[in-house]
């Protein structure tokens, strides 16, 4: 079972990705220096003109993916608790499947119980419940210690 896609470049005509609840705005598209730091697409989570999180979609699969995954997004405090989250999964999910991942990753910290209703309503199953993160990540400075990692079919 592969977690890689067919396209490591950015496509083009991506720079604006538009939701009938929210838009994605590219910020940036890293190159990477594979196979340790993968390319990968960064975009603003928009509500109107407002910035309101960001979403990363990492193009490959390396040894960090299964600390990382493929897509890792925060929403801003002040907008968490009203599905945004989900809507720019769902958005993110189409330009994987775009670059022709048929599955991809997504890890939360098993208490962020929002995040993991947004997976699990993407159509994501957890495959690993205690991955455990190396004591030299930051993940692990900043306390977290284990994550669940979660596969969503495309």
């Amino acid at each position: 079972m592969s977690y890689d896609c067919l396209i490591h470049q950015k496509l083009l005509d991506k720079e604006l990705l538009r939701g009938p609840i929210i838009h994605l705005r590219l910020q940036g598209f890293y190159p990477g220096n594979p196979p340790l730091d993968l390319p990968n697409y960064c975009y603003m989570i928009m509500l109107g003109h407002e910035k309101i999180g960001s979403i990363t979609l990492r193009l490959g699969f390396n040894e960090m993916t299964m600390i990382h995954g493929h897509i890792g997004y925060t929403i801003d405090p002040a907008y968490r608790g009203h599905g945004y989250s989900y809507y720019a999964l769902q958005m993110i999910l189409e330009l994987a499947k775009a670059h022709g991942y048929e599955r991809i990753l997504v890890t939360c910290d098993p208490t962020n119980l929002r995040s993991i209703k947004s997976v699990l309503k993407s159509g994501g199953r957890m495959i690993i419940e205690h991955q455990e993160v190396p004591k030299d990540h930051i993940y692990y400075v900043l306390g977290m210690t284990n994550l669940h990692v979660y596969e969503i079919s495309l």
